[in-house]
């Protein structure tokens, strides 16, 4: 497996463990109403946006190496 395919299947890979976090912890919030659920949630929702736009960024510029 080259560096390439293992960059784009781990970051897919983070964004669907980021996205699952998320909602765990709106789950969390809604189960017990405690704001480090709500926390949690909003701070992973935010990585996985983060790395959405890492991920567009770089595989754009994988596409460009040879």
């Amino acid at each position: 497996m080259s560096l390439r395919a293992f960059h784009i299947i781990f970051v897919i890979a983070s964004v669907l463990l980021s996205l699952f976090v998320g909602l765990w912890g709106v789950r969390e919030y809604m189960d017990t109403r405690n704001g480090s659920g709500l926390a949690l949630a909003l701070v992973f929702f935010f990585l996985g946006f983060a790395l959405v736009i890492y991920g567009k960024r770089v595989f754009r510029k994988l596409r460009e190496l040879p």
